[in-house]
């Protein structure tokens, strides 16, 4: 004997489907009247659905500006707010569905300009009026905060003294100049950088003061980030700041763009 099978219950007519959502960062014609997602954790979930890793196991997304997949690590996530406003997530840590771009000025103005963040949100997105300058100093904050990390780790010597005999010993991967600070001294430790295979980067971007502030000392002009955990993370962050600004000032002479080993 056949028995029947039981056929699932069928959606009474007239039911809405859902929509299977679209990818995070898929160019798509703007909706003005679609809802905020309710469900954050929805939201990561989708975005986490496009992760994906290179050869060297980096972490991948899609730059909205260009389409491309590219490393997370030359990218600035954006998040909107409840209320609508686009919020730079510096550190990749904000709940909610990112919208990922180059960390580069020109690839944000273009993006402000050609209303990027609304097409890939699929709804409107408020910005604020200085919303580039404010992406650059968190970018600048995000790297002193490191440097004071590194300093309460020991990976930090301050000091023309020290910072050069670090330099000749070929513990320096970083030489971090005061953009404010000695000329004679400064050209003989970069001098002294020159002579290393491979020489080390050279940061001129902040002042005496923001130097001291960020290592709580006084006079940190000549400052030398050891070769070590913190070296590779700080180069990402240098990395992505050097969208925004040169690393070296005009004038110290040319230098190899900073470049994180591993």
């Amino acid at each position: 004997m056949w028995l029947k099978m039981k056929r699932p219950a069928l959606k009474r007519k007239g039911a809405k489907l859902m929509q299977t959502p679209p990818q995070n960062n898929e160019f798509a014609p703007l909706i003005h009247n679609d809802p905020i997602a309710a469900d954050s954790a929805s939201d990561i979930e989708a975005e986490n659905a496009i992760l994906c890793e290179d050869s060297r196991g980096r972490l991948q997304r899609r730059d909205i500006s260009s389409g491309e997949t590219v490393s997370s690590d030359g990218l600035i996530r954006f998040v909107v707010s409840p209320e609508g406003m686009l919020t730079p997530d510096i550190a990749h840590k904000l709940p909610g569905r990112g919208l990922w771009i180059a960390s580069e000025r020109a690839a944000l103005e273009i993006a402000l300009k050609k209303n990027i963040f609304s097409r890939a949100a699929k709804r409107q997105v408020k910005t604020d009026p200085n919303l580039i300058p404010l992406v650059h100093d968190l970018l600048r904050r995000r790297c002193l905060d490191l440097l004071g990390l590194a300093r309460r780790e020991g990976g930090i010597v301050n000091g023309f003294e020290k910072a050069l005999a670090s330099v000749k010993s070929g513990k320096a991967g970083w030489i971090i100049e005061a953009s404010d600070g000695s000329e004679d001294g400064r050209k003989r430790i970069l001098y002294a950088g020159n002579q290393q295979t491979p020489s080390p980067n050279v940061c001129g971007s902040f002042s005496n003061a923001e130097l001291s502030l960020a290592l709580g000392t006084e006079n940190a002009i000549h400052v030398a980030l050891l070769s070590g955990r913190r070296v590779k993370r700080w180069s990402l962050e240098m990395k992505r700041l050097s969208g925004f600004e040169p690393l070296v000032p005009q004038g110290w002479g040319r230098r190899p763009e900073p470049e994180a080993s591993g």
